[in-house]
């Protein structure tokens, strides 16, 4: 007998693939002999992440179509060339379900996929559903969400959702914070701002903490600082903490987040789908400054049931260095001074969190009946 296959397609920021490493992860404690093929995009970062597992992964030439009128022939060109590049995929691996992960990436193998009849299925994550889960709701025949509200932004598809929360790895709960101080050279005696500007790095975060290193040094006492600041993007913020007083370790991109989240004590970082399940996964209060570039503001709205909860205060992305600093000086230092403000939050963050996500959406793909607790 062939063991059982899956595609698991999408990919271009971490936000898209971690969730989906979790689902694998639990996937495979239900069926050991596996075969699991990611279809990612060509982006360094799927690169980056996909070749510290153990799982195949191919990388498409297919890339977000543009907004104006100029750059269609290359996007064409590239949708022709991954659109064989699925077919020939579900020809070689025949899968027994698809996995969409959400993103440009995953809708040529989601397309390829529900028009070969195979069983397929997409991870909605974010509060609003973007242009390709819109796209691909109708083809799914199952769409698994975190937010009650994104079912409306799906249509008709909006029938086929299941709110399930956000897959996240068992390993981000479990992390040593003994291990995470040792390795990155921080102390036991303080609690630890964890600055995650993301995989792709957030330039205004950056800047917005390299703005208030003078009043961060004023709790040096007290805290330390690890900041994630994205690849090739450290430069700026390293001159500024040069001569900090605060203990602080600086890195580019971080590959044991399961320790900075064991380390954190607060995180400041953008309000991505998969941010916000972790920081309730692992009861972390949180400042949240949403990505302010997408028109529909879909960051925003991730945040909004945290900050609704009290588990974390929103910073409005300014796109100016010296609005966003002020701002965030008045929202972050209040809690940093404040520990029964810290704990209030660390509460109310570990009562949204649902622990059962990647439990039920492994459960679909390998066709095992739901637990209550974790489907319906």
């Amino acid at each position: 007998m062939s063991r059982p296959a899956y595609i698991f397609a999408g990919g271009g920021t971490g936000g898209h693939l971690y969730p989906a490493l979790a689902v694998v992860e639990r996937l495979l404690e239900m069926q050991g002999d596996a075969q699991i093929v990611f279809a990612c995009s060509d982006r360094d970062i799927d690169r980056r992440i996909l070749s510290s597992t153990p799982y195949a992964f191919v990388a498409q030439p297919i890339c977000p179509p543009p907004r104006g009128l100029r750059g269609w022939g290359k996007f064409l060109r590239r949708w022709v060339s991954s659109a064989r590049l699925a077919g020939e995929l579900l020809a070689d691996v025949r899968p027994a379900a698809v996995l969409g992960l959400g993103g440009f990436a995953a809708v040529p193998v989601v397309r390829a996929a529900a028009r070969a009849g195979v069983r397929t299925g997409l991870l909605c994550i974010d509060a609003v559903a973007g242009a390709a889960n819109r796209h691909l709701a109708r083809r799914a025949g199952v769409i698994f969400t975190q937010f009650e509200r994104t079912a409306a932004d799906l249509g008709r598809g909006g029938a086929k959702s299941r709110l399930v929360g956000c897959p996240v790895r068992q390993a981000l709960v479990r992390g040593d914070p003994a291990e995470g101080r040792k390795l990155w050279s921080l102390g036991g005696d303080r609690k630890t701002l964890l600055v995650a500007a993301g995989s792709q790095g957030a330039a205004n975060i950056n800047q917005a903490v390299a703005e208030i290193v003078d009043d961060l040094d004023e709790l040096a006492a007290g805290w330390q600082l690890l900041h994630v600041a994205g690849p090739g993007k450290a430069d700026e913020v390293r001159a500024a903490l040069a001569g900090s007083r605060m203990r602080w370790t600086l890195l580019e991109f971080c590959q044991r987040m399961d320790l900075a989240y064991a380390l954190a004590d607060v995180v400041l970082s953008r309000a991505g789908a998969s941010t916000v399940a972790e920081l309730t996964a692992t009861a972390t209060p949180a400042v949240l400054m949403p990505y302010p570039y997408h028109r529909d503001q879909h960051q925003r709205h991730n945040a909004a049931a945290l900050v609704s909860a009290g588990a974390a205060v929103e910073v409005i992305d300014a796109r100016d260095r010296a609005l966003n600093a002020q701002a965030l000086r008045e929202a972050l230092l209040p809690i940093l001074r404040d520990p029964s403000r810290l704990e209030a939050m660390r509460s109310a963050a570990e009562a949204l969190a649902r622990p059962g996500a990647a439990e039920a959406v492994a459960r679909w793909l390998t066709g095992l009946k739901q637990n209550s607790s974790t489907g319906r």
